[in-house]
């Protein structure tokens, strides 16, 4: 790094950092709950912007270099995100869900992802991309890890739509969905993995998914235990800092997944008898949108919106993904519990994109980025634009519904007083 860079360096990220803690204020995230609109569209965007800006060689502050010096800190941001999305998954909490909720999340990831994997795949066909490479399907399977996830609900606004108990189903499929992405985003990284001087051991499938496993059931038991003999709430978050740390630190350094793993150590951090558990959440989801709006920082920085080849990509993406969360809602309805909306409604609070697609596309670009570099550039390109499209289809969908669903008053024909001399029938 030159010397004369380093003081532009240290002001850009203290400035993007600032503006990361205030783009976590809760009078904005209030807004966002108020308009029903996503982090990317409310806060995203200008941070990708400012990461292109910063990685122009005129401003010289997230150039090449410099990512690869960040990429500790990098992968800290994905382990903190993993770690978000294991908590969730609580074991307890789930088994008071009802017992047909688990068919409906299934459907509402698995047929998104098929018709995305679908639409995609023909889209980079006839992009000139051989289709009988076995990276082909890799690059498929993670778009559609990247269909599965959708954004946070609003409750208050969806509830006042569709009713608190309709809300909070719907509430807990876009929590539980996430794991259905993370899921095949691990699955990815153990049968596809890159080349052995990048992993540095050289092992069977089987033995990846045994290690991949042991090491988040290992690393969350780890968890466990410093937390636990934390004494205070600033302990608390040192040890917590520390665990993530290593966490990320280690996945990254077997070429593992780096949120899959920390999600894996997450939940079984969670289901393990601790004292505060709900705090714990609340500190994991209060650092966890500064981290991922930093995070978009240096996407920003590596994203190419130039290339053409992902604006093809992206609407087959929104549209296979959108049509995909339609067909989905449609099947739910038939086999989930009675309390669900309307088909129509389920579709329109799910079809939003979540940030964590972004996540799984970025994390699998980490891991493959030595691979058709094209190819990944693309990806991220068709994720990013993809959620910027979906935003808008969403916006226009509820426009056409909310007139579509307008019924007008009855006319009521008020009787006039009858005239003298009128005959009866008239009267009556």
């Amino acid at each position: 790094m030159p010397p004369d860079r380093l003081p532009r360096i240290v002001i850009g990220l203290a400035l993007a950092l600032g503006l990361a803690v205030l783009g976590a204020h809760p009078r904005l995230k209030a807004i966002e709950r108020r308009l029903g609109i996503t982090v990317l569209i409310s806060a995203g965007v200008p941070f990708l912007a400012m990461g292109a800006i910063f990685s122009l060689p005129s401003v010289g502050i997230l150039t090449g270099d410099i990512r690869r010096d960040l990429q500790p800190a990098f992968e800290f941001g994905l382990g903190w995100i993993g770690f978000v999305i294991g908590t969730q998954f609580d074991l307890h909490r789930i088994e008071r869900l009802p017992s047909a909720l688990g068919s409906v999340v299934a459907i509402e990831s698995l047929v998104p992802m098929i018709t995305t994997a679908g639409l995609c795949s023909m889209a980079f066909v006839g992009l000139g991309v051989p289709w009988r490479n076995v990276d082909f399907l890799r690059d498929a399977l993670v778009l559609a890890a990247c269909a599965a996830p959708s954004a946070p609900l609003a409750i208050e606004l969806w509830s006042a739509r569709v009713g608190p108990k309709a809300a909070d189903l719907l509430n807990e499929i876009t929590l539980l969905d996430e794991v259905t992405a993370l899921t095949v985003l691990g699955a990815v990284a153990i049968f596809f993995r890159p080349e052995a001087s990048a992993t540095r051991w050289v092992l069977p499938a089987s033995a990846w998914l045994l290690v991949t496993l042991g090491l988040g059931v290992v690393l969350g038991i780890m968890a466990y235990v410093l937390i636990r003999g934390a004494k205070s709430e600033a302990e608390e978050l040192a040890f917590l800092l520390g665990a993530i740390a290593l966490s990320s630190g280690m996945a990254g350094y077997l070429a593992l997944s780096v949120p899959v793993v920390c999600a894996i150590a997450g939940a079984q951090l969670a289901n393990l008898p601790l004292r505060d558990l709900t705090g714990l959440r609340k500190t994991l989801v209060s650092v966890e949108r500064p981290l991922y709006l930093v995070f978009l920082l240096i996407v920003g920085a590596s994203w190419r919106p130039t290339e053409w080849q992902g604006w093809v990509i992206a609407p087959a993406f929104v549209l296979a993904r959108t049509a995909g969360k339609r067909l989905g809602a449609i099947w739910s309805r038939r086999v989930g519990p009675a309390d669900l909306p309307s088909a129509r409604a389920m579709a329109l609070a799910l079809t939003p994109q979540s940030p964590i697609s972004i996540v799984a596309m970025v994390s699998a670009a980490t891991l493959y980025q030595g691979y058709h570099p094209d190819r990944v550039r693309w990806g991220i390109n068709a994720v990013i634009i993809g959620g910027v499209l979906t935003e808008i289809v969403v916006r226009f969908l509820e426009r056409y519904y909310a007139k579509s669903t307008f019924t007008p008053l009855p006319l009521v024909m008020v009787p006039q007083a009858p005239q003298p001399g009128e005959p009866e029938e008239r009267k009556a």
